[in-house]
């Protein structure tokens, strides 16, 4: 099983805006074992960003493990505006 940790940080809120922005964070480990930083700025409506993210890792996890089953498990999380997440990716059988 393959698990990676995913980070959502949401930009200040402005409940004037109807689309906030957000970053998304996860490392990932080359066959040489190397790691690899990785982001995505991401736009969301108001009240969705933790749940948009999730979307976004589940995507990024399927592309890179097109056959496997994948788990999502949260990690921390603090109020809208920080969140930490897992996504295990196991094989398919």
């Amino acid at each position: 099983m393959i698990t990676r940790e995913f980070d959502y940080t949401a930009d200040g809120f402005d409940a004037e805006q109807p689309v906030q922005m957000a970053t998304l964070r996860w490392s990932t480990l080359d066959e040489n074992g190397h790691y690899h930083k990785h982001s995505l700025r991401m736009e969301h409506h108001n009240g969705d960003g933790f749940k948009a993210a999730k979307r976004e890792a589940l995507a990024i996890m399927g592309k890179d493990y097109p056959n496997a089953t994948l788990k999502m498990r949260d990690f921390y999380r603090n109020g809208g505006f920080y969140a930490s997440f897992l996504i295990d990716a196991g094989d398919n059988e």
